[in-house]
């Protein structure tokens, strides 16, 4: 059985210590793709495989790529979540019906040349990138 958490301070190194894996640096890119039923239901492991695929085929180095759980954009599933590492999370581009073209799409165009592809965006969520 694990540790009890006995105390606020402990809470909040357990808590820095799991957005240390969700926050990068700023010349990193973070691809979040919601996995939770409803991502996973409309081919979100798909998508992570082609994004995953496709970053390693571009040569891109710079990307962190994490599962996540629903992002409460059920309708728009498979939804994946584009921001620069150092940027605040919920703070960045939002794409959302996903599938294997829009997927390879998003590595090519935003991540590799920092173009935001305008008519997949979702939601009010949006990054500023000055390239």
């Amino acid at each position: 059985m694990a540790d009890k958490i006995k105390s606020w301070d402990e809470l909040k190194v357990l808590r820095q210590k799991a957005l240390s894996d969700i926050v990068g640096k700023s010349d990193e890119w973070v691809v979040l793709i919601g996995r939770a039923t409803c991502g996973t239901a409309a081919g979100a492991d798909q998508v992570m495989s082609v994004i995953n695929d496709s970053i390693e085929e571009q040569g891109l180095d710079n990307v962190k790529v994490l599962s996540t759980g629903c992002f409460g954009n059920c309708y728009a599933e498979p939804v994946v979540e584009v921001r620069r590492g150092d940027m605040p999370l919920g703070s960045g581009t939002r794409y959302g019906y996903v599938d294997a073209a829009r997927a390879q799409e998003i590595v090519i165009k935003h991540l590799k040349k920092g173009e935001i592809i305008e008519d997949a965006i979702i939601g009010q969520d949006r990054e500023v990138y000055i390239p």
